[in-house]
């Protein structure tokens, strides 16, 4: 079946194809899809913690018992409607075990299963893609444009517009991170309560991130040469819940919009010029950072500072229990 993009999900949750039995959310954005899953979940089961609703397993157990996935399937919940069988890292077992389910053989209640990034060559990604049984839903870092519509469709849900420029200090603030962008949107939703538009002034007194300092403040501070801040920073953050290797990419591309600006100035632009014409445009209150930045930091610097940090962002993406580890270094 074909593919969903994150924003399809509640559409499917609402009219549900009963053919589908098997919900697959893949990609390397873990704490996204774990939000996802946990939605779907909590849709098609009324919880995500009832014995009688909801039954948990992951490849390994599937690998010991994989006739357990297919006799889950067509359980029937005592009180009615369709149970969840969540699965956690799916890989090659799982693929094994959900074979009666893809071939027909078992339905009646939504496998939703978790899986990490999944080349185009993975069997799993494969054989699920091609079965009408099936739908997949790949979640991979979102851009500023994906962010955007997330934003402006869930609040939109919610009865909510949002002013451009706060809408803009919100993605700075937050970053592209799906599940944490959601759970600011549900938090600024419930400030909002009662308005029909959000300001600037809404996103600054809701949306602070729980920190004294957002992961702009640790860009900042680490182009300015602020070490031992930069390490204070980066730990409380880490601290917080936001993810290492999400720090790294933002730390990134905050090298790369630097570079673009130098590029421009070394051109014959104004930095005035080239930072006011930013898109998206640079928060006020970060503009005399931006400034002493490009002051520092010259063209060569740049593509060196940015070339080193894209090896840091894949490192950390391949082995995501040493992020934490590899930002610091």
């Amino acid at each position: 079946m074909t593919a969903i993009r994150p924003q399809g999900l509640e559409g499917f949750l609402r009219k549900p194809d009963p053919a589908v039995g098997i919900l697959l959310i893949y990609g390397d954005e873990p704490a996204a899809i774990r939000d996802l899953a946990a939605r779907a979940v909590k849709q098609v089961a009324g919880s995500l913690d009832d014995p009688f609703t909801v039954v948990r397993l992951d490849d390994g157990a599937l690998a010991a018992d994989p006739a357990r996935l297919a006799d889950e399937m067509q359980s029937i919940s005592m009180f009615g409607g369709r149970r969840a069988i969540w699965v956690r890292e799916a890989g090659e077992a799982f693929l094994r075990a959900a074979e009666p389910v893809l071939d027909g053989r078992a339905s009646g209640n939504l496998i939703v299963a978790e899986a990490g990034a999944l080349a185009k060559s993975s069997a799993l990604r494969n054989a699920l893609e091609q079965s009408p049984r099936a739908l997949i839903l790949p979640v991979y870092e979102a851009d500023d444009a994906d962010i955007s519509s997330m934003i402006e469709q869930t609040l939109a849900k919610a009865g909510l517009a949002i002013d451009p420029d706060a809408k803009f200090l919100l993605m700075e603030r937050v970053g592209t991170g799906r599940a944490l962008m959601q759970r600011e949107l549900e938090k600024l939703a419930l400030y909002a309560m009662g308005q029909d538009r959000i300001g600037l002034a809404d996103v600054e007194a809701s949306c602070s991130g729980g920190a004294e300092f957002e992961t702009g403040d640790l860009a900042d501070a680490m182009f300015a040469g602020e070490i031992e801040d930069s390490d204070r920073m980066f730990g409380v953050l880490v601290q917080s819940g936001i993810d290492a290797g999400r720090l790294l990419g933002a730390a990134h591309l905050h090298a790369l919009k630097l570079q673009d600006f130098r590029l421009a100035i070394d051109a014959g632009s104004r930095m005035e010029q080239v930072l006011r014409g930013a898109r998206p445009p640079i928060f006020f209150k970060r503009m005399p950072a931006f400034q002493l930045q490009l002051g520092l930091w010259p063209l060569v610097n740049l593509m060196q500072a940015s070339t080193t940090l894209a090896a840091a962002v894949t490192q950390a993406r391949l082995n995501a229990s040493l992020a934490e580890a590899i930002a610091n270094r």
